[in-house]
């Protein structure tokens, strides 16, 4: 699995490097995919993947894809700088986040938002919002996979001590 990973990853890289982002966020979100699913599944550190972290990916902005590409390039230890003069770049640019809300409730286009204004779901800690206003109208959407993500971790870190 780690080859996987390492291999999009890689091909995710090369993308932002040929100035194709669109191919390069598509790489990312499944290297993120693969890298979330062996920590579930296969090495039991990880109570459940993340999904709002890989449908952020999937949409990401240059400064979310170079810093997320780099960090995971470093974790894994391939020999490779070819991001870093890339990063120096963007890292003056504001990282965007998701707003978890559905469309018609939230007023930014496309959920965009700076993610340094987001805010988490205090409970499962899966789902980000714009507002407390877009957090309460998503509400009785987000109550059942709320209450099955706090359950899962709650049960995960039992389960672990």
């Amino acid at each position: 699995m780690s080859f996987v990973v390492s291999f999009l990853l890689a091909c995710g890289t090369n993308k932002v490097l040929e100035g194709n982002i669109k191919m390069a966020n598509k790489y990312a979100s499944l290297g993120s995919y693969f890298e979330q699913y062996a920590q579930v599944h296969l090495l039991n550190t990880r109570a459940c993947p993340k999904f709002g972290k890989m449908r952020e990916l999937y949409s990401a902005d240059m400064h979310t894809l170079v810093s997320f590409l780099r960090k995971r390039i470093l974790r894994k230890r391939i020999p490779c700088s070819c991001l870093d003069e890339m990063y120096k770049e963007v890292k003056s640019l504001p990282k965007i986040g998701l707003c978890c809300s559905p469309e018609p409730e939230c007023p930014l286009p496309g959920g965009m938002t700076e993610r340094s204004s987001t805010m988490c779901c205090s409970r499962c800690r899966e789902a980000n919002y714009c507002s407390r206003e877009c957090q309460v109208a998503s509400w009785q959407g987000h109550k059942g996979e709320c209450t099955f993500y706090a359950d899962l971790k709650a049960r995960f870190e039992s389960e672990q001590e």
